[in-house]
């Protein structure tokens, strides 16, 4: 078939749909800017169907009743409103009809609901409200430890949504074909089903049909999920409104911990949880309950503890809240978003230009001293998994190959969103530096990296973007995360121990070539990788030009850089990038990583004739009697390769030589104005050509599939050119004031993204792709302060 995309955001969700539909489907994406664009895109692809499995607007009616569009939305049949998940996490457990008085009690439910759902239906002039061609159903825990509506929306809804849009495609076609030999067998008119006016025609031999949207549904589809067979295990579903800022707001007086952490996870990563509890009003992140005793006999409300760049509260029934993030409020005034820091950060930050406010300089107070002593003494303690709920971003369990064959390292680290800062970045290398110093002691024969609900996503971009310096910050942190990488390719394999990545949530960009720096790369079936940096403008480090290169063969490693599009795990595999692609998720793919991994050490070190890990595992192969993949005596990516210090430094060298092009030099023009959009959540004015496979026909090419982005000269000419243009600028505006300038804190001046986004588009003084008229917020629903009801400030 021939499918069309509108998406707000080519987001996780969005990309896995692409990745599943395109195995089987002409898939080609449009980001929904605006109603002549989608209608105009419509026109151009003239598509079987339309697919939105990411969409924050209205389609417009001339497009849903000329093409059968479907709608993925995060809830049940029945459930309608734009905080669906909203809603579930902070403990809606559709008892209570009325949302006015759900959202006054203390606590919306006790345990919440035990199923959500994911629904794909019609889009029809009722929002939600459509025909349903099928939904999927899974079992929720909302006070699961560290769930938020980010991981869940990546992980069950995601796999949910999946499982639901291939039925639905499955149930369109099937209808579709049956009308269409229905009507071949009745008449010799174009049946009602099949569209010919718009030069579809239906093609029944492939399989392929033109869809109309007068195609009928069955009932059962809304009551029975696809997966089990079963109604709605849920309970009732009800049409609920956004979920406004004051409505998550919380008082530590009043709510308990685990209350008060369903209020923010609920909001987290978007928009936050909107709260006046450090004195300004700021949205506030993270939500992890401390269970620990510290809490005893403190204010609710204060602060009681520092770690990690992160800070906790004190609430009514004695424990604690982890506040790790915060964003300032966009006042009217402000041209784009504040970026999303680290709460010690933020919160001093925001303590230079708010005085009086206690919890603020206890904040202060407490920076540089969060670590205990005993913490700091006691080194296996310290990298130790806590024994009781709390915060905690890295921790090394240890586990037995065998009895005879010594233990395996596992060192999690789950960083918020996947993004490594300068610090997080020395912390990690600090635990592996750590594990090195016991390697013997504890006869460690593997590191495993097991990553995060994110594994990684390479340099923190937020950090970065608040920084007073971005452009040295940018080369702190890309330095930081080549100490790490340089470890695992160094230190690890001259101490004779395997190095393997488990990737079990996505990846991109450093992060892909954290895990690939390694002998083995494990993926689970789900994830998706974007090995690519060049979107946001940056050549990439992290040796990925050794690694993609020897890992993929021949052109491959090349072209994914240019190609800037994700990858499934299998893709990945044949690639070379992933060695071998584990099922299940959550505890089983943990089960699934822990199996594979304990048979490549136990193979390895009977291939290498005993001894530690050494020798390396190697290319993989599956046994025919067990499945079990085997290897042989080293990785082959790996052999002839020059790994020595010096080859290595040769090549981070090669690397940091552009890195430093793209920080300081006139190419810097192509990361800085793209990582300020990124991190501020500024709508985007085009859809990418990589996207926009109906858009490519005249020939035109986006600026960073130009073989000129990478030059820094024409930067420099461009740059040049743009001065005369803004001196004449200034020169017919003379009779018009000035508006002074918007001054980013620790940040400097910047400019408008119109502006800057013009500047991309216009590559070879023609606009290659149509751009939406104007431009905002991707989430404008939760950070437009004239939205009403969106915020209070």
């Amino acid at each position: 078939m021939k499918i069309l995309f509108f998406c707000t955001a080519f987001n996780s969700l969005s990309q896995r749909a692409y990745l599943a539909l395109s195995e089987q489907h002409y898939v080609t994406i449009e980001y929904a800017l605006s109603d002549e664009l989608m209608i105009e895109a419509a026109e151009l692809v003239k598509p079987h169907i339309i697919i939105c499995p990411f969409l924050t607007t209205f389609v417009p009616a001339q497009v849903y009743k000329n093409y059968l569009t479907l709608i993925v939305h995060p809830g049940p049949p029945g459930d309608a409103g734009p905080s669906a998940l909203d809603w579930l996490l902070m403990g809606d457990d559709g008892t209570e009809p009325d949302s006015k008085k759900l959202v006054q009690r203390k606590s919306l439910s006790e345990q919440g609901r035990p199923y959500w759902g994911v629904t794909v239906l019609q889009a029809t002039a009722d929002l939600d409200m459509g025909p349903v061609w099928a939904f999927e159903q899974f079992a929720v825990d909302i006070d699961q430890p560290h769930i938020t509506k980010s991981s869940l929306y990546r992980g069950p809804v995601t796999r949910a949504a999946i499982t639901a849009v291939l039925k639905a495609v499955d149930r369109i076609t099937i209808a579709a074909d049956a009308r269409n030999a229905t009507a071949h067998r009745s008449a010799s008119t174009p049946p009602a089903g099949i569209s010919t006016e718009k030069g579809i025609t239906s093609e029944r031999s492939s399989n392929k049909v033109a869809v109309d949207p007068s195609l009928v549904a069955n009932a059962v589809f809304a009551q029975l999920s696809v997966t089990t067979g079963q109604s709605f295990q849920g309970g009732k579903t009800l049409h609920r409104p956004l979920l406004r800022a004051a409505d998550r707001d919380f008082d530590p007086r009043i709510h308990d911990a685990v209350e008060i952490s369903r209020r923010i996870r609920c909001a987290d990563s978007q928009p936050g949880c909107l709260s006046s509890l450090f004195g300004p009003k700021l949205y506030l992140y993270g939500g992890v309950v401390d269970s620990s005793k510290q809490a005893a006999g403190s204010a609710p409300g204060s602060v009681i503890a520092s770690r990690d760049d992160a800070v906790c509260i004190a609430t009514c029934d004695g424990k604690g809240v982890w506040i790790t993030h915060v964003r300032r409020v966009k006042a009217k005034t402000d041209a784009s978003l504040w970026p999303k820091v680290p709460a010690v950060q933020g919160l001093t930050e925001l303590s230079e230009h708010s005085m009086g406010y206690h919890n603020l300089q206890r904040v202060v107070s407490m920076r540089g001293r969060q670590r205990s002593k005993e913490e700091e003494e006691d080194k296996d303690k310290e990298w130790s998994r806590a024994t009781s709920s709390t915060l905690q971003d890295i921790w090394i369990d240890f586990e037995p190959a065998s009895e005879k064959y010594g233990n395996i390292a596992y060192v999690f680290f789950d960083f918020y969103n996947g993004a490594m800062s300068t610090k997080q970045c020395r912390r990690l290398l600090k635990a592996l530096q750590y594990l090195l110093s016991v390697a013997d002691e504890k006869s460690v024969r593997a590191l495993v990296l097991m990553g995060g609900s994110y594994f990684s996503n390479g340099i923190h971009l937020n950090v970065i973007e608040s920084a007073a310096d971005p452009a040295l910050e940018s080369w702190f942190n890309i330095n930081a995360i080549d100490d790490l990488v340089y470890s695992i390719l160094h230190d690890f394999p001259g101490r004779e121990i395997k190095t393997i990545a488990a990737i079990r949530g996505n990846a991109a960009a450093g992060g892909v070539a954290l895990a690939t720096a390694c002998d083995f790369v494990l993926a689970g079936e789900d994830v998706v990788l974007n090995p690519a940096y060049r979107a946001m403008g940056l050549y990439g480090s992290e040796f990925h030009s050794l690694t993609y290169n020897a890992r993929c063969r021949g052109h491959h490693g090349k072209r994914i850089l240019r190609d800037m599009m994700p990858l499934s795990a299998s893709a990945a595999g044949h690639l070379g990038l992933v060695d071998h692609v584990l099922p299940g998720w959550g505890a089983s793919l943990d089960s699934a990583v822990k199996a594979q991994v304990k048979s490549l050490i136990l193979t390895s070190v009977l291939v290498g004739g005993g001894g530690g890990g050494g020798g390396g595992g190697g290319s993989l192969e599956a046994s025919s009697s067990s499945g079990v993949v085997r290897p042989d005596s080293t990785p082959e990516w790996k052999r002839g390769l020059d790994l020595s210090p010096g080859a290595l430094a040769r090549i981070r060298a090669e690397e940091l030589a552009e890195m430093a092009k793209d920080f300081w030099s006139p190419r810097a023009r192509r990361y800085h104005p793209r990582r300020h959009d990124f991190v501020r959540k500024a709508k985007a004015a085009a859809t990418p050509r990589r996207f926009a496979l109906h858009r490519k026909s005249d020939g035109l090419v986006d600026e960073e599939d130009d073989d000129r982005f990478d030059s820094v000269e024409w930067f420099a000419v461009k740059e040049s050119i743009m001065m005369v243009q803004q001196q004449q600028r200034r020169l017919e505006e003379v009779a018009i004031p000035k508006q002074p300038e918007k001054v980013y804190a620790r940040s400097g001046k910047a400019p408008s993204a119109s502006s800057r986004t013009t500047d991309c588009l216009n590559w070879g003084g023609k606009e290659a792709v149509p751009r939406a008229k104007t431009r905002g917020t991707i989430f404008c629903c939760y950070y437009d302060p004239d939205e009403k009801g969106a915020m209070e400030v």
